[in-house]
């Protein structure tokens, strides 16, 4: 029982420090939602959240990355209020500071910025699981933020949104069902 509680244990705080800090596209306010189907030609918005920086973030570096079909298209975008230097754009990498600086510590999740977006075709013409990527910044070839006091830098995992996700269907049966397949 001893051997199965430390198991458990190390497996539950590897996970945690392999991980670490995250950086994903949410269709919702409050942080969740990571698939959506948007109505054509309507606007929606899409928010950046770093969450689990367990830091407190003075900048970051990343890059929007997504198919270019033209079917997906960003309009406008608002930055948090920390925001005090801008370079690049999200497309293109894009660079930000803060100040003061991002608590990563409570709640935990920080929004970065809002973008607006349309879709120009219903789901299933051209969109479907359609990602929308959190990707490593182009010149630098690294997703990642630095923290106070020193500035160092520490990793970030980018998390992939989904738009017009396909369904899978799913039944339940029992387990001898399921045997008498094999």
């Amino acid at each position: 029982m001893k051997r199965l509680l430390l198991t458990f244990f190390l497996v539950i705080f590897a996970t945690t420090s392999v991980w670490g800090a995250t950086m994903g596209l949410y269709f919702d306010h409050w942080p969740g939602k990571m698939a959506y189907e948007p109505v054509p030609f309507s606007f929606f918005d899409i928010y950046l959240y770093l969450h689990g920086a367990n830091y407190f973030v003075t900048a970051l570096e990343y890059q929007l990355v997504y198919p270019p079909t033209g079917m997906f298209v960003v309009t406008g975008m608002a930055l948090g209020p920390n925001v005090v230097v801008e370079l690049g754009d999200p497309l293109g990498g894009h660079s930000l500071a803060f100040f003061p600086p991002l608590s990563g510590f409570d709640p935990g999740y920080n929004m970065i910025c809002r973008y607006e977006c349309m879709t120009l075709a219903p789901c299933g013409a051209g969109l479907i699981d359609y990602p929308l990527v959190v990707g490593p910044h182009p010149e630098s070839g690294q997703l990642w933020g630095t923290y106070f006091p020193d500035n160092n830098t520490f990793p970030i995992v980018g998390l992939t949104s989904i738009l017009c996700p396909v369904q899978i269907g799913v039944e339940e049966t029992s387990w001898g069902a399921i045997k008498r397949l094999f």
